[in-house]
């Protein structure tokens, strides 16, 4: 015969500081994380990390682009508001974007800004 031992009582609620918080969501949504496995690691629901994610995220926020610097590569660029265009290369020009929230982005260099904007925002709030 087997025992069974139920146990009742208030659940213990922990009370972590926003640097374990943010610390936690840093965690789950690094490179290679999963969002499950890091909540079973510190004892919580995965629910709980998007929730402080969205807390930290402030998707209230518009995009904020970031300074970037470039690199020559010897690739000959198109002047904006002359007649006369440089020849474009055959291979799309990508660029690559790294978020705060670790994802990255790889787009084409002539996107428009206000899709660029909006896929950005989508993306940090995703």
């Amino acid at each position: 015969m087997t025992r069974v031992e139920i146990l009742t009582g208030v659940e213990r609620q922990r009370r972590r500081s926003d640097i374990e918080k943010l610390s936690i969501v840093r965690e789950a949504f690094g490179p290679g994380a999963v969002v499950a496995a890091v909540a079973r690691k510190h004892d919580i629901r995965a629910q709980q990390i998007y929730q402080w994610r969205q807390k930290f995220a402030g998707s209230n926020q518009a995009p904020v682009f970031l300074p970037v610097s470039m690199i020559d590569d010897g690739v000959p660029s198109t002047e904006v508001g002359t007649d006369i265009v440089a020849p474009q290369p055959t291979a799309t020009v990508q660029i690559e974007i790294l978020l705060r929230n670790g994802r990255g982005l790889k787009v084409p260099a002539t996107m428009d800004r206000c899709v660029l904007s909006s896929l950005i925002a989508c993306v940090e709030a995703a």
